[in-house]
């Protein structure tokens, strides 16, 4: 059996100010980010010693979390851009107050399963490269610890708990909360949420 950590990045002003950053608005931590990412390196040097690596989404606000979580541990980081947030086309950058309001935005609220715009992604397509990075993770290291971003952890947890995308929004974490699973026979199986 394999275990592993999951976690977000820290907080940004685009999650304060309700802006969607998906991957085009690569906002560094704001402050109170890198208090969270501090936190969280020194909650995981308290409970749990046996990381032995931690992949991040390439991002910076998720790579900034992953290096000083890193630092803490002194366990090396490398980046996977197959754990970037959701690609939202042209909804990066406006706020997704604002969004909603339209066309898309309906569709974003009733069915995100079916929402797509132009260059964007499917929450499938999120889900879907998400679990192979991970799997690919278990057959390199024992305990790694992930450091990805809200849409994309959450599209991971309903394929944990076998759950319609259409939830999606409801599983979204918090900056920060961390979450443990196992993996074993070609399961996953979800331990608990460590930290929020």
């Amino acid at each position: 059996m394999k275990t592993f950590y999951l976690t977000r990045h820290g907080q940004t002003d685009s999650n304060l100010s309700g802006i969607i950053q998906g991957q085009s608005l690569d906002a560094p931590l704001n402050e109170e980010g890198i208090r969270q990412a501090r936190r969280i390196g020194e909650f995981l040097k308290n409970t749990d010693r046996s990381i032995d690596r931690i992949i991040s989404s390439d991002l910076i606000r998720a790579y900034q979390t992953a290096e000083i979580i890193g630092e803490i541990l002194g366990v090396e980081v490398e980046k996977d851009a197959r754990l970037r947030e959701m690609n939202y086309g042209g909804w990066e950058g406006n706020f997704l107050e604002e969004l909603l309001k339209t066309p898309e935005g309906k569709i974003w609220i009733e069915s995100p399963s079916k929402w797509q715009i132009e260059n964007s992604e499917t929450v499938k397509a999120v889900q879907d490269r998400i679990v192979a990075a991970i799997i690919d993770y278990l057959q390199r290291f024992e305990h790694p610890l992930v450091v990805s971003h809200g849409i994309t952890i959450s599209a991971f947890l309903l394929y944990v708990k076998d759950l319609p995308l259409d939830n999606i929004k409801e599983y979204v974490p918090q900056n920060t909360e961390i979450y443990s699973f196992s993996f074993e026979n070609g399961k996953f199986k979800q331990n608990q949420l460590l930290k929020k």
